[in-house]
């Protein structure tokens, strides 16, 4: 009998974790086990599933109760559809409703794993903090991203059984393209993203025959906007909004910059050092370290310093040998982060 899977997630709108569950379910699917997503809220299909993997979303959204009949209405959720599918293992993803998992299925046979994927040091609401407490030392097993992650963990729950499993490259493939002058940024813009200071930094670079891409949309996009015109840099830049396929302005671009506050294991970093893109990402904790190598295989610098980022834009766009030299190097993500070798980790991890 082949081993059944319960993955429990956001949906299927495109978002980091929505794309590490979706991903690692279509590989299980591709092992010929039986996948089953239960996706606590009702979202839009931006991920596709294989045909096999059985989808299942509410019926409720958020606005339909009071907060906490809303709850209530989700605990009942997860425990009803949870018994129906009768799973082997069930792995929940996200902070926000791993504790609502672990509670809905206290007192149940299922092993619940549960997979951390923001920073480390980000604040849950009061309710799901207390409650991470308490339950996931409940859990079967907790996977982190990061060493810093377990650390802090560790810290806050006392939970023992901590696996360290990083993200699993999905390399961005692409054509061989004419390299342009042009500097790509990939994520929502939201505050905690640091376009913002990304858009200041390119104000200052000293050669303006560069352009600056942003892939990604949300609540800080007219704000966005409105700063690149003040800044008398908006004839340089282009917003491309959400993007499906973002390969070619990958490929044809010579310098990756993800300015982030805040982020737990970023995609979009290692997919652009597949490429291979130099990067320039910020030191939003300990966990980039174990990515970037500094000045090896890309840079590092500080969350929100716009000097600190104008200088390391200014060094690579003067340096084509050190931009060549950084991707190489770069290039190596492939190996570190092979989906099929972290995808068997998680499988071994959740299996035993």
């Amino acid at each position: 009998m082949n081993k059944k899977i319960l993955i429990i997630n956001n949906g299927l709108a495109g978002g980091g974790i929505e794309k590490a569950s979706s991903s690692f379910a279509n590989y299980l699917a591709e092992q010929n086990t039986d996948v089953f997503i239960l996706a606590l809220y009702k979202s839009e299909h931006f991920f596709k599933l294989d045909a096999r993997i059985t989808f299942i979303e509410p019926s409720f959204t958020r606005n339909s109760f009071r907060k906490y009949l809303y709850i209530f209405k989700l605990l009942w959720y997860i425990k009803l559809n949870t018994k129906r599918i009768n799973p082997d293992t069930v792995l929940s993803y996200g902070e926000w409703i791993n504790p609502f998992v672990l509670l809905a299925l206290q007192f149940t046979k299922y092993p619940v794993f549960v997979s951390d994927r923001m920073n480390p040091l980000a604040k849950l609401p009061f309710l799901s903090e207390n409650l991470r407490k308490v339950l996931y030392k409940k859990a079967a097993g907790i996977i982190a991203q990061t060493n810093f992650a377990k650390k802090v963990l560790f810290e806050k729950t006392k939970s023992k059984n901590i696996k360290v499993i990083p993200n699993p490259l999905t390399p961005i493939e692409g054509v061989v393209i004419e390299k342009k002058n042009k500097i790509i940024s990939v994520g929502r813009l939201t505050s905690e993203k640091g376009h913002q200071y990304l858009l200041k930094a390119f104000s200052l670079i000293k050669n303006v025959d560069w352009e600056l891409s942003i892939v990604g949309d949300g609540n800080e996009r007219d704000s966005l906007e409105k700063l690149s015109q003040k800044l008398q840099i908006d004839d340089r830049i282009i917003f491309h909004g959400h993007m499906k396929d973002f390969s070619k302005l990958m490929y044809e671009s010579k310098i990756f910059v993800l300015p982030s506050l805040k982020e737990g294991f970023p995609n979009a970093l290692i997919e652009a050092m597949s490429v291979p893109l130099p990067c320039i990402t910020t030191n939003f904790f300990e966990g980039e370290n174990e990515i970037i190598n500094q000045g090896v295989n890309g840079f590092v610098i500080s969350p929100g310093s716009v000097e600190e980022l104008a200088e390391a834009l200014n060094l690579l766009i003067n340096d084509s040998d050190l931009r060549e030299k950084i991707a190489i190097n770069a290039f190596k993500v492939r190996e570190n982060y092979n989906f099929d070798k972290i995808a068997k980790q998680y499988m071994n991890f959740i299996n035993n």
